[in-house]
């Protein structure tokens, strides 16, 4: 007999992550709400990696880990651990980041509480390379609950508030839209497409701490392509122009009333597009070899 699934998947992508995993892998075994699995794909990682993950599954049976020979990109195994999920809920823990025990927990309750909701999540303080609080984000009161999914959108493009896209996720809703797409700013189009299907919620609670270090992806400038798809060619990716695009191609496919969708279509174009022509350019500058543009 198979067994029931759990109610959340935690799904933790990592290539050569061993610096932090620990810290990730701990922080997932011990949040309060136990009913969840702990879903690691490796992705082909060169460094002790594989040994932590195989202590944990070995230590905790909640802990299912999968390891690829190639590294395919942080696009795919993004995916793949949200095809690996059999939960009701599913939520991404990136390798160098760390959800205190009570994460999981209130957002199930309130996405429990709420079935208009696609996903929950608390608030968020940036830690450093020592796990030390260096940042508390201003992401209280931003709007992503708001009635209409225009709003929403709107609110969600001027907070720049793309680390919600940790938290937790109704998987039905999930997989109404394309996931996570390997391209610059996959977290934002995501966020987009979920908005467009329904509110974020919000503990009040800071429970989720991202890391910043000098080795994280947001430091990397147009190489960020290169980890999304390894065999991309950096010079024509054309990032911030794509990411433009896929953001209104978000909207078009949410099934919205075509007057919301129009309305969301502006909310695009002044909140984020017209503000980042600059970005723009500096994708132009690149593909013919000139200097690039001061962001």
């Amino acid at each position: 007999m198979t067994a029931r699934p759990p109610r959340v998947s935690i799904g933790l992508p990592v290539y050569n992550g061993e610096e932090y995993l620990d810290d990730a892998l701990a922080s997932a075994r011990r949040q309060s709400f136990e009913d969840i699995e702990i879903i690691v794909s490796d992705n082909g990682s060169t460094d002790g990696t594989s040994d932590l993950c195989r202590q944990a599954a070995a230590e905790d049976d909640r802990v299912v880990y999968r390891r690829y020979d190639e590294n395919r990109g942080g696009g795919w195994n993004y995916m793949n651990v949200a095809r690996l999920a059999r939960g009701e809920y599913f939520t991404w823990l990136a390798a160098d980041d760390v959800k205190l025990p009570g994460f999981t927990g209130s957002c199930v309750e309130l996405l429990d509480a709420d079935g208009r909701a696609a996903f929950a999540c608390s608030r968020a303080q940036v830690i450093d390379e020592q796990g030390v609080v260096i940042e508390t984000l201003h992401d209280g009161a931003m709007g992503l609950d708001a009635p209409d999914a225009a709003a929403r959108v709107r609110n969600l493009l001027r907070a720049q508030a793309s680390h919600v896209v940790y938290g937790l996720i109704r998987s039905s809703v999930l997989r109404q839209t394309r996931g996570m797409i390997a391209m610059v700013g996959d977290d934002i189009v995501l966020n987009t497409e979920l908005l467009c299907r329904g509110p974020m919620l919000q503990s009040d609670e800071f429970l989720f701490r991202p890391r910043r270090h000098g080795a994280q992806l947001s430091q990397q400038g147009h190489e960020q392509v290169r980890w999304h798809a390894p065999r991309a060619a950096v010079r024509f990716a054309f990032p911030q122009t794509r990411l433009n695009a896929e953001l209104f191609r978000a909207v078009a496919r949410a099934p919205l009333p075509a007057g919301e969708k129009v309305r969301a279509w502006s909310a695009v174009a002044s909140s984020w597009v017209v503000p980042r022509w600059r970005g723009m350019a500096r994708d132009v500058a690149v593909a013919a070899g000139w200097p690039v543009p001061a962001p």
